[in-house]
């Protein structure tokens, strides 16, 4: 108590799952163990078939470290490595109403769009979750396929190394050239339709919108799963 008095109360992240909260502190442990099941839980199985995530809720909450103790950064086993959600104790779950001092709440539509992708991994806008090379490729032609190519190049809407790069070089050289805006519709159309295949032949299982569904050209059908991975 007397460390309390001392220091203050402290600032913790709280993440709602199905089972309840878990609690992370904003220290190098609490960061990392944060960092770890947020990668496995939410960004590395966004896209998958079988996640059922609807919404994430993610709180900052205030408190005392000593009433904290035994609270926070239980996502880990003895020997420093992840533990899968499901073999998290169960006490380290806390129940949203046993909250107290939220001092901020931010919810993260987790909808199988690019948009929502992209605002889970942006450092400004989102929580700035790591992106995984397949997941970020999903996320970049789900965005041609939606928007088109980007205007100045792939580079200035998205820096990181796009796996496809090469593939729409032709179509980015046109939309640079002099005669950019007589080819533009052109060029645009053709990338959308390259993104699309590329989408199916290399990531056939998707997880998509339900009103984005019919548009697949896949040539059998993905078979379901019983149980889904939830949040």
């Amino acid at each position: 108590m007397l460390d309390d008095l001392e220091h203050g109360n402290k600032f913790y992240t709280g993440v709602e799952t199905d089972k309840g909260v878990l609690l992370f502190g904003r220290d190098y442990k609490g960061n990392h163990q944060y960092g770890a099941f947020m990668e496995a839980n939410i960004e590395r199985c966004f896209f998958d078939p079988d996640f059922e995530g609807r919404s994430l809720t993610v709180y900052e909450l205030r408190g005392w470290p000593s009433l904290m103790a035994g609270k926070i950064n239980r996502c880990y086993d003895n020997y420093d490595s992840l533990l899968p959600l499901e073999k998290i104790p169960a006490d380290a779950f806390l129940d949203k109403s046993a909250l107290k001092s939220v001092t901020d709440k931010e919810v993260y539509d987790l909808s199988p769009t690019w948009e929502n992708y992209a605002r889970l991994t942006d450092n400004e806008k989102g929580l700035g979750l790591a992106r995984s090379v397949d997941n970020y490729d999903r996320m970049t032609l789900l965005h041609i396929m939606d928007k088109g190519y980007p205007r100045d190049g792939l580079i200035d809407e998205y820096p990181d190394n796009f796996s496809f790069h090469e593939k729409f070089e032709r179509i980015e050289n046109k939309l640079l050239g002099r005669d950019r805006w007589d080819v533009y519709d052109e060029m645009q159309e053709k990338a959308k339709k390259l993104a699309e295949k590329l989408l199916y032949e290399h990531f056939p299982d998707t997880r998509q919108k339900e009103d984005a569904i019919p548009k697949m050209k896949v040539e059998k059908e993905i078979p379901k799963k019983s149980k889904g991975r939830k949040m």
